[in-house]
């Protein structure tokens, strides 16, 4: 079953994204995602996970998505190909986001 579910900081404001000629649009954004444990030098450390909204709800979201507010984002995880100039395989990895819940206020977030 390919279920995701993540909470984080975003990295930046979420940015417009058109597919497929104006026929599915969304909103994209990079969420920063603290790891359990700390690193060698005793330091926390996150993953940065790239997140996609494509449902109708997205206008009214993109104005609220702002760099540093707290979320969490369930979803599916999406693995993507393309061949790129020297036909090469190449993959990327995304979440595609089914849910976004907002974890506080655009004031308290930690800009």
């Amino acid at each position: 079953m390919n279920n995701v579910s993540i909470t984080g900081r975003l990295t930046r404001d979420a940015e417009l994204i058109d597919l497929n000629n104006s026929t599915r649009k969304g909103i994209k954004f990079t969420l920063a995602v603290d790891r359990s444990r700390k690193n060698s030098a005793g330091e926390k450390e996150a993953d940065f996970i790239p997140v996609v909204y494509f449902t109708e709800h997205w206008e009214k979201l993109h104005s609220c998505l702002i760099k540093g507010i707290l979320i969490s984002v369930t979803g599916k995880l999406s693995v993507h190909s393309y061949a790129d100039s020297n036909t090469n395989q190449k993959f990327y990895t995304n979440v595609e986001a089914h849910n976004i819940e907002f974890l506080e206020r655009k004031k308290e977030a930690a800009i």
